[in-house]
Order: C-alpha cells, then sequence, then structure tokens
C-alpha cells in the first residue's frame, strides 16, 4: 500500500488527517504552503516553551491553526529554509509524520514557520529503542540520510496520539537538513551496516549501528519504495513551487537539487539492499550463527575435559 495512504489509514482521526494534511498530495499541498497567510499573535501562549527560549514568536494561519515563526535576515537564509520546506514535502510524500514546515512572508517581511504540534510529548520521556518507536526510527533514518540531515536528536521528534491511544512520532526542525548540497556527505561502511558523516558533531539518527543488526528489509521496504516511486518530473515540480521566487536562477537550482537528490536516494536504496536481506535469509543466518556459536561452545567444553 503506498505509505501515504497507509499513515492516513493509521492516523485515522479526522483531526489529525486535517492538521498535517495528510489527505492530499504533496504537490497540492506545496502549492497551498505557497498560499499560506499568517498574522503574528500578540499572545506569546501559543508558543511551547521550548521554542519561545529560542525566541520564536507566534502566529495564525487562515483556518486558525497556531504556527510558531521567526524572522529571517537575509535571501540567502530564505532560501536555504524554502529548502527546509522541500525536505517536508518529501516527508510528506514518503508517509513521514511531520509538522509542517514552510518560509512565507508576513507583511512583507521574510519568516521561517513551523506548525504547532499540539498535545505531543519529546520522545525522550519514552523508551524509543521499543515498539514502535523503533521501528519507526529505523525507517526514518532513510530520510535523514537522503536530505543529508545531521542533527537528529531527541528534540527532534515528538509523540503525539490518535483517539484510540495509538502513538505516532512527529518529526520536526529541518535545521540541518541541507538539501542543496551537490556532494555526498553521508556514505555507507562496506563490512558491517553503518555510516560516515561529514559533521562529526552531529547525529544522524537517535539509534547506533548495533539497533539495526537482525533486521530485515522488510523494515523499510515501504520507505525506500515510496522515495523510488517519486518521478524526476515530480521531484522538479516539488523543488520549483519551493524555489521559484527565492533565487537567482530556478532552473539550474532545480536540475541540481533534482540531480543531487536522485543520486542520493539511489544510492541509499542500494546500500540499504546490499546489506539488509528478506526476512526468511535473515532468519537463517541468525540460525546459523546460533548453531555456529553452539558449536564454538561445545569445543571450548570439550578442550577443557581433555
Amino acid at each position: 500500500m503506498d505509505e501515504q495512504k497507509k499513515l492516513v489509514l493509521e492516523a485515522a482521526d479526522k483531526e489529525i488527517i486535517q492538521y498535517y494534511y495528510l489527505g492530499i498530495d504533496s504537490l497540492a499541498l506545496a502549492e497551498l504552503l505557497n498560499k499560506l497567510k499568517l498574522k503574528l499573535s500578540d499572545s506569546q501562549d501559543i508558543v511551547p516553551f521550548n521554542a519561545q527560549v529560542k525566541s520564536y514568536l507566534g502566529a495564525i494561519d487562515q483556518e486558525g491553526d497556531a504556527w510558531i515563526v521567526k524572522p529571517v535576515s537575509s535571501a540567502e537564509e530564505m532560501l536555504f529554509h524554502r529548502s527546509s520546506q522541500l525536505a517536508f514535502l518529501l516527508d510528506h510524500r514518503t508517509g513521514t509524520l511531520a509538522a509542517p514546515t514552510a518560509a512565507v512572508k508576513i507583511d512583507g517581511k521574510p519568516f521561517r514557520a513551523t506548525k504547532v504540534v499540539p498535545h505531543a510529548m519529546q520522545i525522550s520521556s519514552y523508551d524509543y529503542l521499543k515498539p514502535p518507536f523503533l521501528e519507526i526510527l529505523r525507517a526514518d533514518l532513510i530520510n535523514r540520510w537522503i536530505f543529508f540531515d545531521e542533527d537528529r536528536n531527541p528534540n527532534n521528534y515528538l509523540v503525539i496520539n490518535n483517539s484510540k491511544n495509538k502513538q505516532f512520532v512527529v518529526v520536526i526542525d529541518y535545521d540541518k537538513a541541507d538539501m542543496l548540497s551537490t556532494s555526498m556527505k553521508i556514505t555507507g561502511t562496506q563490512d558491517k551496516f553503518g555510516w560516515q558523516r561529514a559533521e562529526k558533531t552531529r547525529f544522524l539518527t537517535l539509534l547506533k549501528p548495533d539497533n539495526f543488526e537482525g533486521v530485515s528489509i522488510d523494515a523499510f521496504e515501504g520507505r525506500l519504495s515510496s522515495f523510488n516511486s517519486i518521478s524526476k518530473k515530480e521531484l522538479a515540480d516539488l523543488a520549483s513551487l519551493c524555489f521559484r521566487g527565492y533565487c537567482n536562477d530556478e532552473e539550474k537550482l532545480v536540475k541540481d537539487t533534482v540531480e543531487s537528490l536522485l543520486k542520493r536516494r539511489d544510492y541509499v536504496n542500494t546500500y540499504f539492499r546490499s546489506i539488509f536481506k528478506s526476512k526468511e535469509e535473515t532468519e537463517n543466518t541468525s540460525h546459523d550463527e546460533e548453531y555456529l556459536l553452539f558449536g564454538k561452545s561445545f569445543m571450548d567444553m570439550h578442550k577443557k575435559n581433555q
């Protein structure tokens, strides 16, 4: 099943589906965000405490929903935040629940904006090395790797519940995603699953490579397939809607960005499929390792008795 449709079915609640724009396709969402009209709020009550200490302001959209916003100081910075909007749209396109993110003008002045995630707890309040969080974070690595997003810490994930008390992880904050780089900043290690990064002071995921041991390709199939289903034209259309009016040479920037993202996507897809096998192969390998360990233990015991 398509990952977007799957997320809609899992979310179930009409309020969640509407609030996170899950019921519309990503191109329509890109156009909607370009028409987003925000009005600064006189009150800071709608701004979560963690955002207040980072000097965010509150704003209200035409639907009456709350956003946190911060002024942007330059055209270069504004372009970066428009590229962050593209990252959000690709999260949306691949069935990843994320806080709507945009770069807009309010009263003619540029602002970065993120929709407030209501009734949420930071993921650090939970044991995210257990289900359902572990599975979600494993799949989420696909997106962060492709986005070259090297600042994933517990503050970047919030947890919400639907009316059936089912838990969902909401991705927030694209401040360190690099959608414009044309070089490979993150590559996989060869002998064992892992990654090498250009930025050594940040984190690509909350997980360690060990947290991926014994996992089959099934854990990533939906996310990889979802990225692979994005055509070059669709990606170019999304990029155009984000960059138009915010750069000097839209055609070149779109071309370079699309080629880079396709290169990253293909690399990650190839790497994951080379490391992780089918469920049957993974189980057989696990059994073989158990037999080897048993055999070693038996031989060690036999040596001691001689």
